[in-house]
């Protein structure tokens, strides 16, 4: 896969370059990483035209492809999935090819998201943790 190279550093930018109907979709991958892991942080990673997010490390991103977004996971190979959503043959990342808002709305897409966030340090809010379970913390 090939990606685009861009002129300038903008998340507007890869959205211009993404296809109408896919940039709807486009923004609601961003908002449900977001809201999976608070605290995370987002920025465009040009050289891959992607969108990538850090909690407090690069653990997962967002990446239009001519007919799908894909929510990606950097330690992808490490990740329980037990609802199957994870694809991708590679020795270390993983995706979920998200084709509809609804895909969105699967519990089991934030489990991965948190899941990847933890991989890296990231600690759930007090408030989101399950009781009788720590906060996970990053290997």
């Amino acid at each position: 896969m090939t990606f685009p190279s861009y002129r300038r550093d903008s998340i507007e930018e890869l959205l211009e370059r993404t296809a109408p109907r896919l940039r709807p979709l486009v923004q609601a991958a961003r908002r449900r990483v977001l809201a999976a892991v608070p605290g995370a942080t987002e920025r465009l990673r040009a050289g891959w035209g992607l969108l990538g997010y850090d909690a407090p490390r690069y653990f997962a991103f967002v990446v239009p492809t001519p007919d799908h977004v894909r929510i990606g996971f950097e330690r992808g190979v490490l990740l329980e999935d037990p609802a199957g959503l994870l694809r991708g043959g590679g020795v270390q990342v993983r995706h979920v090819e998200i084709r509809a808002a609804a895909d969105l709305e699967a519990p089991a897409l934030a489990a991965l998201l948190r899941q990847a966030a933890g991989l890296v340090g990231w600690a759930a809010p007090a408030a989101d943790r399950r009781p009788g379970r720590p906060a996970r913390r990053g290997r």
